[in-house]
């Protein structure tokens, strides 16, 4: 029988010795096919092209647009010839530590405190940027658990924390003011901690002159502090001194706890995102109102037009009514809403103050305008990054185990587009080839369970390793 006349069976199988048939004959193509399943770049760099405009987006564009909306220029109402001062005041970053969420893996919290460490730098980068403050104050309740770490411990989140916020050069950075997480509150203030915050932050009771106005940092958690005198005495005796000083300029007080007030009476106005009265309470190393008799002694004695604080959180303006030399004067109080993803509050934000008092003296005009500045939306970009990564795997799931159906939708569009590109413009063209090229889709039609699984993990394992790259890259730029 010639080559040419052999039946079909003949040519499909092996026959042993004995005249028997042994298992078919496979094509060259698959006895070759060894070793590791094939990445097909093809598709990877166009979804890695996909991956990098859309964390271009989140990561700069997105943040970008929101500090925009704060310009000083969008809501200060001054002269056209003012040159005012402008700052910016940070409450509660309260960076994340190991301890700050025990009952999660470790590798959550590794992931979990770089998405916090990036919100923060990146938000920082671009308010320096965009915004440019003269000076930046922050309002304490700089770490999560500073309070309790040792010193070992305590340096590095230290340099950690001046990592993610860097000073900028010729302006003014203010951290000096502690929060409870910093060194606990009143009978419970950790003395270590405060001697150790003291001596890398400065004094935190201090007065600053910028803009023409008075900023005084007042550590009203030491003094509130009614079992050492060790430790409220020193904010007493400044409190003391400043009082019989001279009144030049407008004061403004910074406190980390806010001052007391009747949640009924005094509500918080509109901008607060909870609903609910301001809390009134107290527990270990922590109170949400400084105590009614201290609120009015510091109000007398500083006797501020305007009052700051932090670490409720979330927002709340309200107005004081205190006893001065002049007879009864007024206080706005604003709590600044936290700078940090964390906290809560859906809408983190800072809060921005432009000082103009060209007179250098006490007007009776409004001298200072402030402004909510609201920070990027944190969860609008961690939605998007999941959605598009399970979009991604589904993707590479249709190409591996559905290549028929890819291939023929792939194709039919690009036929498409491509007929109507020769119709715009008639002109002698090569015929494109727009179909994978024959030895994949070969591979992927002609291979089974296994190999299509086994190329699949593959695939995503290289695409899952360059996103992290794209977010490793981004990350450190902040």
């Amino acid at each position: 029988m010639s080559y040419r006349r052999r039946d079909k069976e003949a040519e499909s199988f092996a026959y042993n010795g004995s005249g028997e048939k042994n298992v078919p004959l496979r094509p060259k193509m698959d006895q070759k096919r060894q070793g590791w399943p094939k990445v097909y770049w093809r598709h990877l760099a166009s979804l890695l092209c996909l991956w990098i405009c859309l964390v271009q987006y989140y990561e700069v564009t997105f943040v970008k647009r929101a500090i925009n909306r704060c310009k000083w220029s969008n809501w200060e109402h001054w002269p056209k010839t003012a040159d005012p001062h402008h700052m910016a005041v940070l409450a509660d970053p309260q960076i994340m530590d190991a301890h700050s969420y025990p009952g999660r893996p470790w590798i959550v919290n590794f992931f979990t405190q770089n998405v916090l460490d990036n919100y923060h730098a990146r938000n920082w980068k671009q308010i320096h940027h965009t915004l440019d403050p003269d000076s930046t104050f922050f309002l304490g309740d700089l770490f999560d658990g500073g309070r309790r770490w040792n010193d070992s411990a305590w340096i590095s989140e230290y340099v950690r924390f001046n990592s993610i916020f860097p000073k900028k050069p010729n302006r003014l950075t203010v951290m000096s003011l502690p929060g409870n997480h910093d060194i606990g509150f009143g009978d419970t203030v950790v003395e270590e901690s405060l001697s150790r915050f003291k001596s890398f932050f400065g004094d935190p009771s201090s007065k600053w002159e910028v803009g023409n106005h008075t900023i005084v940092l007042l550590d009203t958690i030491s003094l509130s502090d009614s079992k050492s005198e060790r430790v409220s005495s020193v904010p007493r005796d400044f409190l003391n001194r400043f009082a019989e000083s001279p009144k030049s300029n407008p004061r403004i007080l910074f406190t980390h706890v806010p001052l007391w007030r009747d949640p009924v009476s005094q509500t918080c106005g509109p901008d607060r995102e909870s609903k609910k009265p301001f809390p009134m309470e107290q527990g270990l190393q922590y109170q949400t109102v400084i105590d009614v008799d201290i609120s009015q002694e510091v109000l007398t004695k500083i006797e501020p037009s305007l009052v700051l604080s932090g670490d409720d959180h979330d927002f709340c303006r309200v107005n004081h009514k205190y006893h001065s030399k002049r007879g009864q004067e007024t206080a706005e109080e604003v709590t600044v809403k936290s700078c940090a993803m964390n906290m809560g509050i859906s809408r983190p934000a800072i809060q921005l103050l432009s000082l103009y008092n060209p007179q250098d003296s006490l007007a009776s005009e409004e001298t200072y305008h402030t402004n909510i500045c609201y920070l990027p939306n944190p969860y609008k970009a961690l939605k998007m990054y999941i959605c598009t990564y399970v979009g991604t795997i589904l993707f590479l799931v249709w190409v591996h185990f559905f290549p028929k159906s890819f291939n023929k939708i792939f194709t039919s569009i690009v036929d498409r587009k491509t007929r109507e590109v020769i119709n715009v413009l008639p002109i002698a063209t090569k015929k494109l080839d727009v179909r994978a090229s024959r030895d994949e889709m070969n591979e992927l039609f002609a291979g089974d369970g296994s190999t299509k699984f086994k190329q699949f993990v593959m695939n995503a394992s290289v695409m899952t390793s360059m996103i992290f790259l794209i977010f490793t890259f981004y990350y450190k730029q902040a």
